[in-house]
């Protein structure tokens, strides 16, 4: 079974439906996604009967937690709290792209507390960041993921963990494998058109940002 475990849809700052990321995602033969939108689960509830793995991406006071569950979370943002609600709930919780410093990494905090994985490869982030988050997971005994951080549906299947004693679809199933390690992680690399598909909706965004921001300013301007 081949799964991505961190991808985002418009429920957060994706571009495309948690529908048309899981059936695009099924197309190219991956078996499974976790959606990982940004502090929030709204996205899961319309995909909750496709081979959906519910998440978040928590933005806590030292960057950015990926937290993977068997029900749409809830979890709250302080870091210690979450490794701890994760626990409680029988939850996976992993840090996402922890040394780049460019997009929310944790950096050294990943020495702090009680991880079950580390996302040791990451599409979008540079190679020095993916290699140190890899020598850490060693140094640390954890189990290393590779993730696409797919915002745009073109970069999935950049990479992928494949898991060679699952065949079916078992939220629990999936998380107790990663708990054990029983990971062989697929770190492929974005594609020329995931990448122009990846600085096009980037441009859409800042577009979309100063569009609203600048509607904002003009209804405060005329009360």
């Amino acid at each position: 079974m081949k799964i991505d475990f961190h991808v985002h849809s418009f429920f957060s700052d994706g571009r495309e439906s948690p529908l048309n990321i899981i059936k695009y995602a099924l197309r190219i033969g991956l078996d499974a996604i976790a959606l990982t939108d940004h502090d929030t689960s709204k996205g899961y509830y319309t995909v909750k009967d496709y081979p959906v793995i519910p998440g978040q991406e928590v933005t806590t006071e030292f960057g950015h937690v990926v937290i993977l569950c068997n029900f749409p979370p809830s979890p709250p943002r302080e870091i210690a709290k979450l490794v701890d609600y994760a626990k409680d709930n029988n939850c996976i919780v992993f840090p996402s792209h922890p040394f780049d410093i460019f997009r929310a990494g944790i950096g050294k905090q990943v020495y702090e507390y009680k991880f079950d994985a580390i996302e040791v490869y990451n599409s979008k982030a540079p190679k020095n960041a993916n290699d140190k988050a890899l020598a850490v997971s060693k140094n640390l005994n954890l189990p290393g993921l590779a993730n696409s951080d797919a915002h745009v549906i073109q970069a999935l299947g950049s990479a992928y963990n494949y898991f060679k004693d699952i065949s079916e679809f078992n939220i629990d199933n999936i998380l107790e494998h990663i708990r054990k390690g029983k990971i062989e992680i697929s770190p492929i690399g974005l594609n020329i058109k995931a990448k122009i598909k990846i600085i096009e909706w980037s441009i859409l965004r800042k577009l979309k940002i100063a569009k609203n921001t600048s509607r904002v300013m003009y209804q405060v301007q005329g009360t």
